[in-house]
């Protein structure tokens, strides 16, 4: 099992599932810097987002050009944030049996 995955959409329509077994921590430091104190413009920050998440995978066909084509605009959130909490370990089942 892998522990990150993310789905882009392909130019055919279809989704593509990337894989990424292994990830530093230093990554994860990375990640903690993206956000609006260092990006206060939030289409620099979008594409800092969608780089930074290409960067994460080995395989090149996840590019942040990919992601910011295959990633709806009403998906782009969510999307980044359920990268994220998965990156950082969050366990999404915990939070939502805190609610």
């Amino acid at each position: 099992m892998s522990r990150l995955e993310i789905k882009i959409r392909q130019k055919n329509g279809e989704y593509k599932k990337y894989e990424q077994n292994w990830v530093p921590t230093r990554k994860l430091l990375e990640a903690l810097d993206i956000g609006p104190e260092n990006y206060p413009e939030i289409k620099e920050m979008n594409e800092k987002q969608a780089e930074f998440i290409a960067s994460v995978f080995d395989d090149k066909e996840v590019t942040k050009d990919a992601i910011l084509d295959g990633v709806a605009a009403w998906e782009f959130a969510p999307f980044v944030d359920g990268f994220l909490e998965k990156l950082m370990g969050v366990d999404p089942n915990l939070e939502a049996e805190e609610q």
